[in-house]
C-alpha cells in the first residue's frame, strides 16, 4: 500500500474512534463502529453498490484542502438513529423505521446526527493530517440509488473517490454501514493503486480475528465491503435462437447487478409482508437468480405440481410475469391464512386439497406478493412497472410442452428462487420468471456466448509425425498457469496478461477436469467467477485438494464472510473483478517467485 494511502487509513482509524463515541455521547446509547473498509472507487461503482433508500448528506471540504464529497447510510437506520436521539418510544420507533417514515422530525434529529460525523472529521484531521481542512455537511436528501445518474454532477461529481465503510451496531442492533465518500483528488489519492484494505479500530478488538493468507505475508488477502449477492447465470445461450444486438453504450452486467439488487429488496419485503398477513414468521432465504429457458425450467427447476400465479406487466413495460410455488405449500399457505386446526392443515397438505376457499386464502398472498415487487419496481427500476395478479393455474411440470405457449411462453427467463420457511417449517421455493428481454437481460447471452480465449496450448491431444496420438500429460506440460473460469470476459483479461508476460496458460470451464492437468509444469492457478457463491467455492474446495499451489479467485462482490470461506477453502489471494491489466499484473508479480522455481 502506498505511503498517501496509509496515512489516511490511520486517520480514518481515529475517525471511526471519534465518531462512535460523540455520536453514542449524543444520543444516550451505546453505537459502535466496525474497522473501516476503504476503497478508491467510481461514482458509479460506489452507488452501484448500494441497495435501496439511503440518506445523502453532502459533506463539503474546505480550507487547503478542498472538495465535494457524502456521507450515506440506509433510509431505516437513519430514521433509527433520528429517532433514538429524540427517544422515542420503542414501538413507535419500530412503527417508524418499518414504514420509512422519514418525517421533519427524523429528518432533524439525523441531521444532527450527520453535523457531529463531520465535526468528528474535521477534528481528527485538524490534529492529524499535514494540511488545514474541514468538513462541512450540507444539504441531505433520500435517494434511490439506481437512479442515480453516475455521469452528472448530482448529487455528488462524478469523479474518482476514497469510499471508507464501517458497520454500524447500535446498542445489541446490528445496522448497516456507514459509508463516507471522500474526493481521492484533494487527498492525493487518485495516482494509488486501487485496493481494498481495513484499517484498524476500537471496534476491531471485538470482532473475531480476521484468518490469516497462507501464501507470502506480502500479498494479504484483501477484503471488500459488504453487498448484494450477485447469482451465476445458466450456460442457455444455445438453446434459444440468437438474441437482437445489444445497444454498445448499455452494460449488461452492471444492469443484472442492479436487478439482482432490487430482486434482493423484494425478498426480504415479500418475508415481512407474507409473515404480517399469516401472523406467524415467514423466512425468504438463498435467493438465486439467473436466466433459464422454459424446457431447463420445468425439467430442473420445478417440482412436480406447482400452483402459478400469472401477473400482468403494465406501466412503461406490458409483459407477463410469473409467480411458481410447489401445490403443497400453496395448500399450506392458503390454510394458515385461513386458521385451518394443525391436524386439518397437515391432512390438507398431505392430500393437496387445494379447495376454493383455501384457493381464494392463497390468492390473497399472491396478491401481497405481486404488491411487493410492484412497489419496489415502480420505485426503484430505470422504467416503471407494476405487477397485477389475474390468475391461479395449476401446473405439472412433466406435462408442460416446452414448444407451447402454454402455461407460459417458450422465451428466455431471468428467474428469482428463494428457498421458503413458515413458523420455522422448511418449505420449497418461492420462484418468479420474468421474461428476460422486459428486464433488458437477454444480452447477457452474448457474453456468455463470446469466444473461449485461444489458449497457448491449442490442442488436447496432439498427432506426432508417426501418426500416434499423444499422451495428455504431454501436452500439459507446457501449461503454467491454468485459468479456471466461468466468466469468459475476466478470463480473456487475465489470459492476455498471462501472454504479454510470455506465461503460458489454459483456459478450463468449471466443468472441466483440472486434475488432467496437474501436477506438470502449472506453478498457479486463476479461478475466475461470475459470482463468488458456493458453487464457485466447490471448484476452489476441488483444486485445492488436487494440489497446493498458489490459487488465486477473482470475482466481484467480495466480503469479509466470504473471504474467509475462501481463505478455508484454500485460496491464497484474492482479485476483485472487474479488474485492469495492472491488478491482474499485480498478482501475477506476487507469485513470480513460485513461477521462477
Amino acid at each position: 500500500m502506498k505511503k498517501a494511502q496509509q496515512k489516511i487509513d490511520k486517520i480514518l482509524a481515529a475517525v471511526c474512534k471519534r465518531t462512535q463515541d460523540e455520536v453514542s455521547g449524543l444520543i444516550g446509547a451505546s453505537f459502535i463502529l466496525a474497522a473501516p473498509h476503504s476503497l478508491l472507487i467510481s461514482k458509479e461503482d460506489a452507488f452501484e453498490q448500494l441497495s435501496g433508500k439511503q440518506v445523502l448528506a453532502k459533506m463539503d471540504v474546505t480550507g487547503e484542502v478542498q472538495g465535494h464529497g457524502c456521507l450515506l447510510l440506509e433510509l431505516k437506520d437513519a430514521i433509527r438513529l433520528g429517532g433514538t436521539l429524540i427517544m422515542l418510544p420503542d414501538d413507535a420507533l419500530e412503527e417508524m423505521v418499518s414504514a420509512g417514515e422519514y418525517n421533519e422530525d427524523a429528518e432533524d434529529s439525523y441531521g444532527e446526527i450527520a453535523n457531529i460525523i463531520a465535526g468528528s472529521y474535521t477534528k481528527v484531521f485538524e490534529e492529524m493530517y499535514p494540511q488545514n481542512c474541514r468538513f462541512v455537511r450540507k444539504t441531505h436528501e433520500v435517494i434511490i440509488p439506481v437512479k442515480v445518474d453516475a455521469g452528472s454532477d448530482e448529487p455528488v461529481p462524478d469523479q474518482l473517490y476514497y469510499q471508507v465503510n464501517s458497520a454500524m451496531k447500535l446498542g445489541d442492533r446490528q445496522m448497516g454501514n456507514l459509508v463516507m465518500l471522500l474526493p481521492a483528488a484533494s487527498f492525493g489519492l487518485e495516482g494509488e493503486v486501487p485496493a481494498v484494505v481495513e484499517a484498524a479500530s476500537p471496534a476491531a478488538a471485538q470482532a473475531p480475528p480476521a484468518t490469516p493468507a497462507p501464501l507470502q505475508q506480502e500479498n494479504p488477502v484483501a477484503e471488500a465491503a459488504e453487498e448484494p449477492v450477485q447469482a451465476e447465470p445458466s450456460p442457455v445461450a444455445e438453446a434459444l435462437p440468437p438474441v437482437q444486438e445489444v445497444v454498445a453504450d448499455f452494460d449488461v452486467r452492471k444492469h443484472q447487478k442492479r436487478i439482482d439488487a432490487l430482486l434482493d429488496l423484494c425478498r426480504q419485503k415479500l418475508g415481512a409482508e407474507m409473515g404480517a398477513l399469516l401472523g406467524v414468521e415467514v423466512e425468504l432465504s438463498e435467493q438465486e437468480c439467473r436466466l433459464v429457458t422454459k424446457e431447463d425450467y420445468f425439467l430442473d427447476d420445478a417440482p412436480g405440481k406447482q400452483i402459478l400465479a400469472r401477473l400482468n406487466v403494465v406501466g412503461e413495460v406490458e409483459d407477463n410475469g410469473y409467480l411458481l410455488v410447489a401445490l403443497k405449500d400453496a395448500v399450506f399457505i392458503g390454510g394458515t391464512l385461513i386458521m385451518l386446526p394443525p391436524t386439518e392443515l397437515e391432512r390438507a397438505v398431505i392430500d393437496e386439497e387445494f379447495g376454493e376457499d383455501i384457493e381464494d386464502a392463497y390468492g390473497e398472498i399472491a396478491n401481497i406478493m405481486s404488491g411487493v415487487y410492484s412497489s419496489i419496481f415502480e420505485e426503484q427500476y430505470i422504467k416503471k412497472i407494476r405487477f397485477v395478479k389475474t390468475g391461479l393455474e395449476r401446473v405439472l411440470a412433466l406435462k408442460v410442452d416446452t414448444e407451447s405457449e402454454a402455461p407460459l411462453p417458450n422465451q428466455l427467463y431471468y428467474m428469482s428462487s428463494s428457498s421458503l420457511t413458515i413458523a420455522g417449517k422448511s418449505m420449497g421455493k418461492v420462484q418468479m420468471l420474468f421474461p428476460a428481454t422486459m428486464l433488458q437481460l437477454d444480452g447477457v447471452l452474448q457474453q456468455e456466448a463470446a469466444p473461449p480465449v485461444a489458449p497457448r496450448v491449442e490442442q488436447a491431444a496432439a498427432t506426432s509425425s508417426a501418426g500416434e496420438v499423444k499422451s495428455k500429460s504431454a501436452d500439459y506440460r507446457s501449461i503454467e498457469i491454468l485459468v479456471v473460469s466461468d466468466d469468459a470476459r475476466e478470463a480473456a483479461k487475465i489470459t492476455e496478461v498471462l501472454e504479454q508476460r510470455h506465461l503460458s496458460a489454459k483456459v478450463l470451464s468449471f466443468k472441466d477436469s483440472v486434475t488432467d492437468y496437474l501436477p506438470g509444469e502449472v506453478k498457479a492457478i486463476f479461478l475466475v467467477m461470475s459470482t463468488v457463491n458456493e458453487k464457485a467455492f466447490s471448484v476452489a474446495i476441488k483444486i485445492s485438494a488436487a494440489c497446493s499451489l498458489p490459487l488465486i479467485a477473482a470475482g466481484p462482490g467480495w466480503t469479509r464472510t466470504k473471504v474467509r470461506t475462501a481463505v478455508k477453502y484454500g485460496v491464497n489471494d484474492i482479485l476483485l473483478t472487474p479488474a485492469t491489466s495492472d491488478e491482474v499484473g499485480e498478482k501475477i508479480e506476487n507469485i513470480s517467485v513460485k513461477l521462477a522455481a
